[in-house]
C-alpha cells in the first residue's frame, strides 16, 4: 500500500533536501550567538567587580596629591587583573600599590580583590613594603585559589620627601621632577608572587625632591606588538617628561600619548602622587564642621608647623591646644543636623606663631563649670583669646617658638 507522506524522489542533480542543512545551521549560529552571550556576561561581571575595587575614590592626604586612571583591554576581550590602592597609614605617609594579577576575566579579578585585601591589611599593620611581599608570597602560595601576580608597593613619606618600596616582578616606577625630567627609579625586583617559595624582596628608600610626581603603572601601558619593553618604557619616559598639570594631569597625558586614542590589548591601571612643595609662612584650611575633620586639621598644621622649625614638643602642644578649640566647634558651634563650616589660619613672624580657629555658629549657652578645653588651650600658648560676634566665633591662640629653625 502506497503511504502519501513519503517524500517523493528528488530530480537528478538535486542534492540533498534544505531542511537538515538549515537546522545544522541554525544549531551552529545559536551556539555562537550563547557563546557569545556568555563572554559579554563574563566581561560585564569581571568589569563590574574590578569597578566596585578600584572605582573607589583616592584617599585625600596632607601634602600629597593622588590621582589614578585604569583602562580595560579590548573592547570585547576578558577583563585582566591589574590593580591599585591607596592607604593613609599612620604619621600622614600613603601606602601604595599596584600589581597584574596572572590571568583574565572573572577569576582574575576574584583572585585581584583577595590580594588587594591582603596587602591593604599588611599595610595597616604597620609592615614595610618589604615584609608585605613575603607575606603575601606565602599567601598566594598556601591559596590555591589565588593566581600568581607581579606587585610594586610603596610607602610614602610627605614630610621627609622620600618613598620605600619593594616589587615582586613588577615594572620600576617613573618619577618625574619638577623641572620635567623624567627617570625610572633603579630598583631590585624579586619574583612575582607564587613563583618562589623562599623569595628575596629587596626594601630600598629612596629621596624625591619636593615638587616631584612618582608614576606606578601596569605593563599593559607599554606593551605593543610589534615593539620590545624597552622601547615602550623609553616612549613613557618622553610622554611623561615636562608635563604639568599635577597627578591627574599626568595620569591622562601619558595615556593619551601611548594608547593614541586606541583600547589597549592589555588592561592599563596608573596610579601618579604628587609630592607637594612644604607650606609657606601663612596656612588657610576650609573644612566641614564634622569629626572626620579634625584628623585632616591636625595633619595639615603638624606640617606646617615642622616646616616653620618648630620642634617634636611644640609643635605637639600647639596640636593639641588647636584640637581642642577644633573639637568644641564640631561639637558646640552648630545645633545637630545643621551642615557646619570652620576655618583654621595660621602664620608666622619673628619665631611667633598665631593659630586662628574660626566658625559661623551659634554656639550653646555656657554651662556654670569650668571648660577643661580652655583650661587646656592656656596652659599650652602664651596667648588666648576668645571673641564673638553675629557672624560666629573666633579663638587666637599665640605661641613664641623657642626653637631654631
Amino acid at each position: 500500500m502506497r503511504d502519501d507522506a513519503t517524500t517523493a524522489p528528488q530530480p537528478p542533480g538535486a542534492g540533498p533536501p534544505a531542511e537538515p542543512q538549515d537546522a545544522l545551521l541554525g544549531a551552529t549560529l545559536e551556539t555562537l550567538r550563547r557563546a557569545v552571550e556568555d563572554v559579554e556576561v563574563e566581561r560585564s561581571l569581571a568589569e563590574a567587580l574590578q569597578h566596585s575595587l578600584l572605582a573607589a575614590r583616592l584617599p585625600e592626604m596632607v601634602g600629597l596629591e593622588l590621582a589614578a586612571r585604569y583602562v580595560p583591554g579590548g573592547a570585547t576581550g576578558p577583563i585582566g587583573g591589574d590593580w591599585y590602592d591607596a592607604v593613609p597609614l599612620r604619621g600622614g605617609r600613603a601606602g601604595l600599590v599596584i600589581g597584574d594579577v596572572v590571568g583574565h576575566g572573572v577569576s582574575a579579578a576574584a583572585h585581584m580583590a583577595r590580594l588587594q585585601s591582603a596587602m591593604r591589611a599588611y599595610a595597616l599593620q604597620g609592615l614595610g613594603p618589604g615584609e608585605s611581599l613575603r607575606l603575601m608570597n606565602a599567601f598566594v602560595r598556601e591559596d590555591e585559589a589565588v593566581a600568581m601576580a607581579t606587585v610594586l608597593t610603596a610607602v610614602v613619606h610627605p614630610d621627609s620627601y622620600a618613598v620605600t618600596l619593594a616589587s615582586a616582578g613588577h615594572l620600576a616606577p617613573l618619577v618625574v621632577a619638577p623641572d620635567g625630567e623624567a627617570r625610572f627609579l633603579e630598583i631590585v625586583a624579586g619574583s612575582p608572587l607564587g613563583a618562589l617559595e623562599f623569595p628575596s624582596y629587596e626594601e630600598l628608600t629612596l629621596p624625591l625632591e619636593p615638587g616631584s610626581t612618582l608614576v606606578l603603572f601596569t605593563d599593559g601601558l607599554v606593551e605593543r606588538r610589534g615593539d620590545t619593553l624597552q622601547e615602550g618604557l623609553e616612549r613613557l619616559r618622553r610622554a611623561a617628561g615636562g608635563r604639568s598639570g599635577g597627578a591627574a594631569g599626568l595620569c591622562d597625558a601619558v595615556l593619551a600619548a601611548l594608547l593614541e586614542g586606541m583600547a589597549p590589548s592589555d588592561d592599563v591601571a596608573v596610579v601618579a602622587v604628587d609630592l607637594l612643595p612644604p607650606p609657606g609662612p601663612d596656612l588657610a584650611v576650609r573644612m566641614a564642621a564634622r569629626p572626620s575633620s579634625l584628623v585632616r586639621a591636625r595633619r595639615e598644621l603638624g606640617r606646617w608647623l615642622r616646616a616653620r622649625g618648630a620642634s617634636r614638643d611644640e609643635a605637639y602642644e600647639l596640636l593639641v591646644a588647636v584640637g581642642e578649640a577644633c573639637a568644641n566647634v564640631v561639637a558646640h558651634a552648630y545645633p545637630a543636623g545643621q551642615e557646619g563650616r570652620f576655618e583654621v589660619d595660621a602664620r608666622e613672624a619673628d619665631r611667633e606663631v598665631t593659630v586662628v580657629v574660626r566658625d559661623f555658629g551659634t554656639w550653646r549657652p555656657p554651662r556654670n563649670v569650668p571648660s577643661r578645653g580652655l583650661t587646656i588651650m592656656r596652659e599650652l600658648t602664651d596667648q588666648l583669646t576668645i571673641s564673638k560676634d553675629r557672624d560666629g566665633t573666633a579663638v587666637r591662640m599665640s605661641r613664641r617658638l623657642r626653637s631654631r629653625p
